[in-house]
């Protein structure tokens, strides 16, 4: 294996990344999972695939010759990398409430912060509105009369999850 190999597919990584930010600075897409993975799997595919093609068809001068193994692994590296991020993306889009207490802690006067004003601080709409409008946006509940249910989306993702959960040993239901 070159070494120009995994340099390409972090490098590719590392493009999507600089396209993600900058896509986001313009619009903020309503389904921001649907946007990352047809900018983070989809377009790299296309791509390569494309590149490939046209280097077959003695179109493109042969700048990078790799073989089509050599192509796999540089998207398989590009995949791992992608997906991990996709991952945590929601987690990074989050409030993260402990972050917010450091801030308000850090924030406040050199005596700190009392404990109930930190409870009055962190009400539904820090905590459990944010969480509810996302699963909203992504389809898995929708609000009828005041009312929240579950759609079969949200019953196949909540499925996968207890899958999951039950696979690792670990309790449903609980953090």
């Amino acid at each position: 294996m070159k070494f120009s190999v995994p340099l390409i597919g972090i490098l590719t990584f590392s493009i999507c990344l600089c396209l993600h930010i900058l896509i986001w600075r313009w619009w903020y897409p309503r389904r921001r999972v649907v946007v990352l993975l047809l900018l983070f799997i989809i377009l790299p595919l296309l791509f390569i695939i494309g590149y490939i093609v046209l280097e077959c068809l003695e179109c493109l001068p042969s700048i990078m010759p790799f073989t089509l193994a050599e192509w796999s692994m540089i998207y398989l590296l590009h995949f791992a990398l992608s997906f991990a991020y996709i991952l945590s993306y929601p987690a990074i889009e989050a409030v993260s409430p402990s972050l917010a207490i450091s801030l308000m802690v850090g924030d406040s006067n050199p005596q700190g912060m009392l404990h109930e004003d930190l409870l009055h601080v962190f009400g539904d709409e820090i905590v459990l509105e944010p969480r509810i409008q996302d699963l909203i946006e992504a389809g898995l509940i929708i609000e009828t009369n005041g009312y929240f249910t579950v759609t079969s989306r949200g019953i196949t993702f909540v499925k996968c999850f207890i899958l999951l959960r039950r696979l690792l040993g670990l309790p449903i239901g609980k953090g």
